[in-house]
């Protein structure tokens, strides 16, 4: 294969996951604008939503500026009419996330990285700015720069993914020519379990989720009984509250760390307490607990519980072969990847955290999300004393069993 075809099968993929992720919201759209509008509907006005959708999905934020028909029809105030929608529902990031990990799988990255970074990024920049340019309207406007650099970040950060956790990257394999063995071996703990402490805490806020839906089935239900919607319609409801999952997921995170979210200024979620007066109107929110939570600061043990697990996981990194295990003490070196390990995990969390974090509209929902200075600061402390706890704790056994098999080791190692 040469440079020409791999550059020709890189656009091809970028272009099937823009028109699958532009796709899935439209699709449906059509249907209603078909079968409930009976085609007397503009057909621009559902893809001007579509692209909208797939924009602010990728952190995007959009400018709505209503007419006064419009805001009154809506029973909205003057000074309610131009609001900022920027809180992300994370469904296409994450898909365009996923996407470019996969790219960055196959076995073109290995002989064109080059090639696949540059086609990928600059054509899904190039499709990017076509939607904004196709729905750029003046009730709805994003910032042209953001709504075409915005999701090729997404695809890059999937592509970088890639690299770092494949063995034949050439950036991989450089950073490890550079650094000393003991440097690269601590760098490669800390990095391992600052991800598997975010990853670990993320999947379990994804069970916590699923098991409030499930618990609250009627509930949901109920709340898509008394919209009415017509079968197309409650497609389309679906498959929007379905973008808004990994975003809830988030805040559910945030939920187990401790901070808990809001969603806007008349619903406040904590494991410490919770005061809902209103809720947007999605059935999926029904899954969410309306009483106060009775478990209080015991909840905050899950996510230190997975730092733990993490830091222990990931302590075998540390097991340095050679004279360098000698010369760096083992107390520096597991405070190293502890350090890491927080600036990671801290990473993971707080970037998807801050897109679903922002505006969803006028008055009351001005602000949906978390506070996001505190899920720092509780997030850091939770990490570095469960990174370092388990890391210490995973060395302390390995000397112990060292000792009872005669191996003569003196000091943790």
């Amino acid at each position: 294969m040469n440079a020409r075809l791999a550059a020709l099968l890189t656009a091809l993929e970028t272009l099937v996951v823009v028109g699958i992720g532009v796709g899935i919201f439209f699709a449906p759209l059509s249907l209603v604008w078909a079968l409930d509008d009976q085609f007397s509907t503009d057909l621009l006005v559902y893809w001007r939503t579509s692209a909208d959708f797939w924009t602010v999905g990728h952190g995007v934020p959009i400018t709505v500026s209503l007419s006064d028909s419009v805001a009154q029809s809506l029973g909205l105030a003057a000074s309610q009419q131009d609001f900022v929608l920027s809180a992300a529902p994370l469904g296409p990031a994450v898909f365009t996330l996923w996407w470019g990990f996969r790219m960055g799988r196959r076995d073109l990255m290995i002989d064109y990285p080059i090639v696949v970074w540059l086609v990928g990024i600059v054509t899904l920049a190039g499709l990017s700015y076509g939607i904004h340019a196709s729905a750029d309207h003046p009730m709805a406007t994003a910032d042209v720069f953001e709504a075409t650099i915005r999701p090729s970040l997404f695809l890059a950060a999937g592509l970088l993914i890639a690299s770092w956790t494949s063995k034949w990257s050439q950036g991989r394999q450089w950073l490890q020519s550079v650094l000393s063995p003991a440097a690269w071996q601590v760098m490669t703990a800390g990095v391992k379990a600052g991800i598997g402490a975010a990853a670990g805490l993320l999947g379990v806020a994804g069970v916590v989720f699923a098991g409030m839906l499930l618990f609250s089935y009627a509930t949901v239900v109920g709340l898509f009984e008394s919209l009415g919607p017509s079968v197309i319609a409650l497609v389309v409801l679906f498959i929007g509250q379905l973008a808004f999952v990994p975003s809830l997921v988030t805040y559910v995170a945030s939920w187990l760390i401790g901070p808990g979210f809001s969603l806007g200024s008349a619903a406040q979620f904590s494991a410490l307490g919770t005061d809902i007066q209103a809720l947007p109107a999605l059935p999926i929110l029904g899954a969410l607990p309306t009483q106060p939570d009775s478990i209080g600061f015991t909840i905050i043990a899950i996510p230190v519980l997975a730092a733990v697990v993490a830091g222990a996981l990931a302590e075998r990194e540390l097991t340095i072969k050679g004279s360098a295990a000698h010369s760096t003490p083992a107390a520096l070196r597991v405070a190293g990847a502890s350090a890491i390990a927080t600036a990671v995990g801290l990473l993971t969390v707080y970037v998807p955290t801050a897109l679903a974090t922002g505006s969803l509209g006028p008055g009351r929902f001005q602000m949906v999300g978390v506070d996001l200075p505190t899920l720092a600061i509780w997030w850091s402390i939770e990490l570095l004393v469960g990174v370092m706890l388990g890391m210490g704790v995973a060395k302390a056994v390995r000397w112990i069993r060292a000792q009872e098999q005669g191996v003569g080791v003196s000091t943790p190692r």
